[in-house]
């Protein structure tokens, strides 16, 4: 089922848009996220991704490579082709995958490696939201 989860900021953060099919991973991402004061808002699928950001953009995207109906890596580089949206920081994240072959196909502005440590993510998304 494609699923969409906004979670008002609690201030002037930023948006982030979470692109990510383990529920789980998901929800963590969200939850420590808002308490950093972001809004957050989750896809589960490309689908729905590639809906929403035709209508608008966040400040900064979190996106999983590995999905059950795209690839993140394919949309990391549509959205850094797009004039629209070539502006955005892009965060890919893997545990499969390693920034060298990411950086090969998308010009990501960051990598996380899955498992995460939610200390340097947080870090990585205030820089590039600096």
């Amino acid at each position: 089922m494609e699923e969409t989860t906004t979670i008002p900021k609690g201030s002037d953060e930023g948006n982030i848009w979470i692109l990510e099919d383990d529920p789980d991973i998901g929800y963590i991402l969200q939850l420590i996220l808002n308490e950093e004061g972001f809004e957050t808002t989750l896809f589960n699928s490309a689908v729905t991704f590639r809906i929403a950001i035709a209508r608008e953009l966040p400040d900064l995207l979190l996106m999983d490579v590995m999905l059950p109906d795209g690839n993140g890596e394919e949309l990391c580089a549509e959205i850094k082709n797009d004039r629209r949206s070539e502006h955005l920081p892009v965060l890919m994240m893997s545990a499969h995958a390693r920034l060298e072959q990411i950086t090969k196909h998308c010009a990501a502005d960051g990598f996380i490696s899955k498992p995460f440590d939610l200390t340097r993510l947080l870090a990585i998304v205030h820089q590039q939201l600096s």
